[in-house]
């Protein structure tokens, strides 16, 4: 991502970007430097692909999505899950229709695959479906959407050894 951030950030002027993915890497700390030099606020709220975040957790990103300087750019490791998860979530908020939203940002063709453990977050929102204030919602149905998702072992498989996907 920082090898070409500083051209992205100009080209869209670019105000907050949002690290789904965690510290702990050299390529996030020069990417934190980049933001820095060029005025850009930069935030980092961890998010795994594999287990839908708590509360607390999606009340932060809710919020920061909501009050961030805009435009936003957000990202995690590969595109897919983390940030395919984070773009349903602003679409949701923005007041669009998830199915619509769903169909939009996790497909395959964005390499999401929604027969691996990362399968919750589309069952979570489709099973959503726009009823009412999401974060209520998800405070309610949160850990039975975690508990009575069952993932394709082969396909997981693939998805974490062989893709190496987190």
């Amino acid at each position: 991502m920082p090898w070409n951030l500083e051209k992205i950030i100009k080209k869209y002027d670019i105000k907050s970007v949002l690290n789904l993915r965690g510290r702990g890497n050299y390529l996030y700390d020069l990417e934190e430097e980049i933001c820095k030099k060029l005025g850009v606020e930069y935030k980092v709220i961890t998010i795994s692909s594999r287990v839908l975040p708590s509360y607390e957790k999606l009340e932060e990103l809710v919020n920061y999505l909501k009050n961030s300087k805009k435009p936003l750019l957000f990202h995690c490791k590969a595109g897919a899950d983390r940030t395919g998860f984070v773009a349903v979530l602003w679409h949701v908020l923005q007041g669009r229709d998830v199915k619509w939203a769903v169909k939009k940002e996790l497909k395959l063709s964005k390499a999401y695959i929604s027969l691996s453990k990362a399968g919750r977050v589309k069952k979570m929102f489709l099973k959503y479906n726009n009823q009412g204030d999401f974060l209520e919602w998800y405070k309610k149905n949160r850990d039975s959407i975690q508990e009575n998702f069952s993932e394709n072992p082969f396909i997981d498989f693939i998805y974490e050894k062989i893709l190496r996907r987190e």
